[in-house]
């Protein structure tokens, strides 16, 4: 399955899958550095940040590992789990930080994980 996310960019997801995040939108006349990171609902973040090159594209692909997502616990006794994540976009050249947040344009908005528990381990 992968991850399914919807318009508004919250993703569903099982822990320890594997999937890719493709980030739209960016100006292809800059070389942008964009930046994801998760955090758990006290906003600790949980795993590394990642981050790729836009390398003057107008998209990025992010690719969660199975061992990344597997950091994204579900309680036994809970059937999902919300996390939160972020992105960022750093111009080098003009030293110009943006927070992007996908589908709204309200700064307060955030956009979930929701994790659903593993069903089965595979290799």
């Amino acid at each position: 399955m992968g991850f399914k996310i919807d318009k508004n960019g919250n993703i569903s997801m099982i822990q320890g899958d594997s999937g890719l995040i493709t980030i739209r939108g960016l100006n292809p006349n800059k070389n942008f550095t964009v930046y994801f990171a998760v955090q758990d609902k006290n906003r600790k973040p949980v795993g590394s940040e990642l981050s790729v090159e836009s390398n003057n594209e107008s998209y990025v692909i992010f690719q969660l590992t199975g061992d990344y997502t597997d950091l994204f616990t579900v309680k036994k006794d809970e059937p999902c789990a919300v996390y939160y994540y972020g992105l960022k976009i750093c111009d080098s050249e003009t030293q110009r930080e943006e927070t992007l947040i996908v589908g709204s344009e309200e700064i307060g908005a955030v956009n979930t994980i929701t994790v659903y528990p593993k069903k089965v381990e595979g290799d």
